[in-house]
């Protein structure tokens, strides 16, 4: 499910990522499980779920990642979710891959996503499965190596199309914290790894208000 060099761990025992105080550390699960590191994914091959007391098929007993809110019934959820490559290569020559493979797809530029604030997805079967990475701070990079500001664009797509178009990862690891929500509850997550470079990726604009400005200034602005 992804490429060879990649490998995911969910690990409620990490306390740190680089300089990053995690949210999802925790010594117990919410149901009094040792919390313990789970090997997700291993070289690109899904290994294993985050297993609460609920046993499924093949996956017999929990693996310590048993969450909830105070108000939801238990599930297996998400804690420190921590990406890992086996191969890395510098960030600027990451960049210098992109700016390649937009020559060779000869393409007006690529993107270039330099920061983002979180997103979401939605998994069930009942729905089409997708997600979207809420984007801060974009750039168009064109093939001469200038770049441009991009203003109100974000990351889409389904998951399993995404990965299969990874191409390489960089050695700048980095995480951020959040909370997720989900059939138990609201609960503090955390997620870090390498910047990924895509040969392909799908976007789409940020909704954008129809309001039209004020004609006149609020009275308190007449002097």
């Amino acid at each position: 499910m992804l490429p060879e060099f990649l490998s995911v761990y969910s690990d409620p025992t990490a306390r740190k990522y680089g300089a990053t105080e995690l949210a999802g550390f925790d010594k117990f699960d919410d149901e009094g499980v040792r919390a313990r590191k789970v090997t997700v994914v291993e070289n690109g091959i899904l290994k294993n779920f985050l297993m609460s007391r609920l046993p499924v098929d093949g996956f017999p007993e929990s693996n310590g990642h048993g969450r909830r809110n105070i108000t939801r019934p238990v599930a297996g959820r998400q804690s420190n979710l921590l990406v890992v490559a086996s191969q890395t290569v510098k960030p600027e020559e990451l960049k210098k891959r992109l700016i390649e493979e937009v020559g060779k797809r000869k393409l007006p530029y690529g993107l270039y996503f330099e920061d983002i604030e979180g997103g979401f997805t939605a998994v069930g079967r009942a729905v089409p499965n997708f997600f979207e990475v809420i984007a801060t701070m974009v750039y168009r990079v064109y093939p001469d190596g200038r770049e441009e500001l991009v203003r109100g664009v974000d990351l889409i797509g389904t998951a399993l199309s995404t990965f299969n178009k990874i191409l390489a990862a960089d050695n700048q690891s980095a995480a951020f914290n959040g909370i997720c929500g989900a059939e138990s509850g609201v609960v503090p997550v955390s997620a870090g790894g390498p910047g990924l470079l895509f040969s392909e990726i799908e976007v789409q604009k940020k909704a954008k208000s129809q309001e039209l400005s004020p004609i006149l200034g609020p009275p308190s602005d007449d002097k």
